[in-house]
């Protein structure tokens, strides 16, 4: 539309039909058409014609099918794959309804139809509603009844890797930046850490220790460290993790009268509010290919250290700031 209303302006100026094709390289003939259009139905006449065309090879009953197949999982309909592909769409549309379409064809019409080629979410089991709130009014309860000699704590842990998903970082156009990567399995070997950390979602403040991995003997020291580090009655809550759970972790938290453990519900980690803290300090520091797990351990501490108590609160949602 721009180029044809171009060529009308062009002629308007005085500018011939050859100097108008030769500036917008095409044949003399095309620039008669449109200025005559133009003349005679003005720029109405510079839009396309409707054209008949030929009819979609996917027509309404081939849309159906699509929709109804990635409703479904290959297996469902005796197909030997995990996923749908667009070749496999358009295979299974010509042996079930005798349309033979690029796959090309299928991946247009898939996007006319509202659906992209992206990556699925992780969705853990649902929670038994009932015991959901029975637990989170018990946590709610002991919050509000404790004094000023109680700690209130959450604990979590989160690993640490040195080899995270990279992440989109600005580079300079057609100039990808590699990034080395080991090239023996072996070399992948120790190449994360877990933090262990607790926040006090009352006056706020973080603690945390660097273990090799999540079992009951780092929990149980790390539990030492937390004592250590706090006065009078301490409330931890927690997830339902195995090395939280486990008869070695009971029968420590059993010898140690300071100590109340309360379990949050199974798989809900948004009732945690330290994740939204890891999740920020490794948005920040933690995702790093190119650095040691040293490095990474101390850019994470940096990162915590930085924060203040405020911070880590409005941080985790709990801060009216």
């Amino acid at each position: 539309m721009a180029l044809r209303a171009q060529m009308v302006s062009l002629s308007a100026r005085g500018f011939s039909a050859p100097e108008i094709a030769q500036i917008h390289d095409c044949a003399e003939a095309t620039v008669y058409k449109w200025i005559d259009r133009f003349d005679k139905e003005g720029p109405s006449g510079l839009y396309d014609r409707e054209r008949e065309g030929r009819s979609p090879k996917i027509d309404e009953e081939a849309e159906e099918e699509l929709k109804r197949l990635l409703e479904t999982t290959p297996p469902e309909e005796g197909e030997n794959a995990s996923r749908w592909t667009a070749p496999r769409l358009a295979r299974h549309l010509e042996e079930t309804l005798g349309i033979e379409v690029h796959p090309e064809t299928v991946r247009r019409a898939l996007r006319r139809l509202g659906f992209s080629w992206t990556r699925p979410r992780r969705q853990l089991p649902p929670t038994d509603g009932e015991e959901y709130q029975r637990r989170m009014a018990k946590v709610v309860e002991a919050i509000a009844e404790v004094g000023t000699e109680t700690t209130v704590l959450f604990e979590d842990e989160t690993e640490i890797k040195r080899f995270p998903p990279l992440r989109r970082m600005w580079q300079p156009i057609g100039q990808q930046r590699a990034v080395d990567v080991p090239s023996k399995n072996e070399d992948f070997a120790n190449e994360d850490f877990a933090f262990y950390g607790v926040v006090d979602v009352l006056e706020g403040g973080a603690f945390v220790e660097r273990y090799p991995k999540e079992i009951s003997e780092h929990t149980i020291a790390f539990l030492k460290s937390v004592l250590g580090r706090t006065t009078g009655r301490v409330l931890l809550i927690w997830d339902q993790a195995r090395w939280h759970t486990s008869g070695k972790v009971s029968d420590w938290i059993d010898q140690h009268d300071r100590l109340e453990v309360l379990l949050l519900p199974p798989r809900s980690p948004e009732t945690n509010p330290i994740e939204d803290l890891w999740r920020e300090m490794k948005r920040a520091v933690a995702a790093c290919l190119e650095r040691s797990l040293d490095r990474l351990e101390e850019a994470c501490l940096q990162f915590l250290d930085r924060q203040t108590s405020d911070d880590i609160l409005r941080i985790m949602g709990l801060s009216a700031v």
